[in-house]
């Protein structure tokens, strides 16, 4: 088994998600966070998601890649279905 990072290797990235992206945004950082992450926090406030990804330093990297294309596959579909502005 995989021995868990110290919390020096790690980092907290935080985001937050405004209601009209939710919860298809949300969903689809957590299909990038999870395989690279240890935890993952939400703050639900009326206005927005308050999120915190804490993952290994290593990690960062391939975590934003993943964001980056997660988020012009999103804007890609909600453009398509009219949803975007």
């Amino acid at each position: 088994m995989d021995e868990l990072p110290k919390d020096e290797d790690l980092i907290i990235v935080p985001l937050s998600i405004e209601a009209a992206l939710l919860p298809d945004w949300y969903d689809a950082v957590v299909r990038v966070a999870h395989p690279l992450c240890r935890r993952i926090g939400v703050i639900e406030k009326p206005d927005e998601w308050l999120v915190q990804i804490q993952l290994p330093k290593d990690r960062v990297g391939a975590f934003k890649e993943g964001l980056v294309a997660a988020w012009e596959a999103f804007v890609a579909e909600r453009k398509e279905r009219g949803d975007w502005e």
